[in-house]
């Protein structure tokens, strides 16, 4: 392995036994046509065979490879190899993505300037099952919709998850470890209000969609997303809910995780308090025939009246 130095760009990869992604990821970093680069991982796996891949490596590039003492978990080991970082930017990425392309890094270091203190990237979904490529990059002029109102976000995720992002190492903690299912999302929220931002409307980076994923065992899981919903609530307050597309995602919420009462809620809510608009919308969903709730239009029309006729404390 190359010899570590000062760079421009650290790439730190969390990982968590899953040689064959990683393979694939550090593969895709040996091609890049730009080299003023490092790569850290930081290992969370719950044996040595990650270290011991690692230890027959010739890669091209300097390479730091650390194993947590004790597992770190999401989102803590996507960014504990920052602490390692010499490079003035930081490039998370997930050990099951990869570059869409020898030119990805070229392009993301093309748009550094001092004016920006994070870049985005588009990107492709990437379906491990059936080797499918969807692309998935907004355009410009949707993204200035969401540096606008990035509660946005709470509807649909159309930014994509930490591997396209790039941004400056000043130490800031852009992850919450608090979160899990709303990690990604609560962190662009925050970059989006705080700082500067720039936008590559080409899909850099290809995003894998897979069984092992973290985000699995969080989908439609009250314990996790009643919790993180209310916690969000508790740090943005009302904002959160202002907008219609965001109000919608918060009804979308509590249909989906079939809450009917206040109480239910509070079960979940790890002593959070519940705000009164999110009350008033589990009554009016425990109101109406979950047979009308189920057909779309009809919930959308329900959601409507309730973001007319709702008031925020």
């Amino acid at each position: 392995m190359i010899e570590q130095k000062n760079c421009e760009i650290s790439i730190c990869i969390g990982t968590y036994n899953r040689i064959h992604y990683l393979k694939r990821l550090l593969d895709s970093i040996a091609i890049q046509k730009y080299k003023n680069l490092e790569v850290i991982i930081t290992d969370d796996s719950s044996n040595d065979s990650i270290e011991q891949y690692v230890k027959t490596l010739s890669v091209p590039f300097p390479l730091e490879y650390i194993r947590n003492k004790e597992a770190l978990g999401t989102p803590k080991n996507w960014t504990a190899g920052m602490e390692y970082a010499s490079g003035r930017w930081i490039k998370v990425m997930h050990d099951d993505d990869f570059f869409s392309s020898a030119d990805s890094l070229s392009a993301f270091a093309s748009a550094i300037d001092d004016h920006k203190e994070i870049i985005f990237s588009g990107y492709n979904a990437y379906f491990e099952t059936t080797n499918h490529y969807q692309n998935k990059t907004i355009q410009k002029g949707a993204f200035k919709k969401i540096i606008k109102n990035p509660f946005l976000l709470l509807a649909e995720n159309k930014i994509g998850n930490p591997s396209v992002v790039l941004f400056k190492n000043n130490f800031n903690t852009w992850y919450n470890p608090s979160y899990k299912w709303l990690v990604d999302i609560e962190g662009y929220i925050r970059m989006l209000q705080t700082t500067t931002c720039g936008y590559i409307d080409k899909p850099l980076i290809n995003m894998s969609y897979n069984d092992s994923q973290v985000t699995n065992s969080c989908f439609r899981n009250p314990s996790v997303e009643v919790y993180e919903w209310l916690l969000l609530y508790q740090q943005y307050g009302p904002v959160s809910t202002a907008s219609i597309l965001a109000y919608d995602a918060w009804w979308r919420m509590i249909r989906n995780l079939k809450i009917v009462t206040v109480s239910e809620m509070q079960a979940y809510a790890r002593a959070l308090p519940i705000p009164t608009f999110l009350k008033r919308i589990i009554a009016l969903q425990h109101a109406i025939p979950q047979t009308i709730l189920s057909i779309g239009v009809c919930s959308k029309l329900c959601m409507c009246f309730s973001y007319l006729t709702n008031r925020h404390e």
